[in-house]
């Protein structure tokens, strides 16, 4: 059986630390955690849980610096698969470790990708075209275990792993985020960026309850035919994206190919 690991950085989650634990305890055969300061008993409750089996800390935000230090103790636990997410993410209940046993036994594919809807409140998430075109996205990753991988060192925003080559698949497993139900937690959230990033990306951050939304309703019955006409709604939404990613990469090459021809024939004729 393969080994699947789940890598958690965090500060001060206590809000969410007891459900992330009831979500991942059932999945993940081990959790690596790297605390950034957490002065709330976050630390203390992710140290007592048996899943948990490394605990790192740091002070100072940095979070390239942080998910490559807890990449690196993760490998040595020597995983087979890993997953790096937020406390405030959850996979939908229906979802079990068959579900992940399934996936990590393709030989063929060495990445899968996961739906995340940002939640308005415990029982809806945001439906509005914008939100939705990035649901579509699939914006967290499972990742087979490879010497190449590696996070951006970058001080925020340091996207998913890079580095792990082959197939990559789109799965409709979806994660629920959380951390935007709460006015006081996106506050929090804030006060930490204020000193790292411009004011107008403070803004988006905080527009989730600053700006009226498209209220959908939650449903956790994955074969449910409004979740299956979801997942169908997405699936078009992300061929329309990635159509139009592969025409523009295609227009660039002939652009360029077209500007080195008129260089050359610029150059000739002198």
């Amino acid at each position: 059986m393969p080994k699947f690991i789940i890598m958690l950085r965090v500060k001060d989650g206590m809000f969410f630390v007891q459900e992330w634990l009831r979500c991942f305890e059932k999945i993940a055969d081990e959790i690596v955690v790297l605390d950034n300061g957490s002065t709330d008993g976050t630390y203390e409750v992710l140290a007592a849980h048996p899943k948990v089996v490394d605990m790192i800390r740091t002070e100072g935000y940095h979070e390239g610096r942080d998910k490559n230090l807890l990449y690196e103790h993760v490998r040595r636990r020597k995983p087979d698969w890993c997953l790096w997410i937020d406390v405030d993410e959850i996979f939908e209940p229906g979802l079990t470790r068959s579900d992940f046993e399934r996936l990590m036994q393709r030989n063929y594919v060495n990445k899968y990708a996961f739906r995340r809807f940002h939640f308005i409140d415990r029982e809806h998430f945001a439906g509005s075209w914008f939100r939705m075109k990035y649901s579509a996205g699939h914006d967290r990753i499972m990742w087979r275990e490879s010497h190449s991988g590696y996070f951006q060192d970058m001080v925020l925003d340091s996207p998913n792993v890079k580095g792990i080559k082959g197939l990559k698949l789109y799965t409709n497993f979806r994660i629920k985020h959380l951390g935007y139900i709460s006015k006081d937690l996106v506050d929090k959230k804030a006060a930490i960026y204020r000193p790292i990033i411009a004011s107008e990306k403070l803004a988006s951050l905080q527009e989730m309850y600053m700006h009226d939304e498209k209220k959908v309703k939650w449903n956790d019955n994955r074969n449910s035919w409004s979740v299956v006409w979801l997942n169908g709604y997405l699936n078009c939404i992300l061929g329309i994206q990635m159509v139009k990613k592969i025409y523009g990469k295609l227009s660039g090459a002939v652009t360029s190919r077209f500007q080195k021809k008129q260089k050359r024939m610029a150059t000739s004729s002198l």
